[in-house]
């Protein structure tokens, strides 16, 4: 029964408010720029 409880909220909170927040803004900053010389971002900060 907990199983199916959990199942249900997973389907009714977590994945819409994934789906909105996909929406609204792009966590990752997934854009393409045809100016941009290169995409690599150094990680030393």
């Amino acid at each position: 029964m907990r199983k199916a409880l959990l199942t249900i909220a997973y389907v009714l909170l977590v994945i819409p408010a994934g789906l909105v927040t996909r929406v609204l803004r792009d966590p990752m900053r997934r854009s393409w720029s045809r100016g941009r010389q290169s995409y690599w971002q150094n990680s030393a900060g």
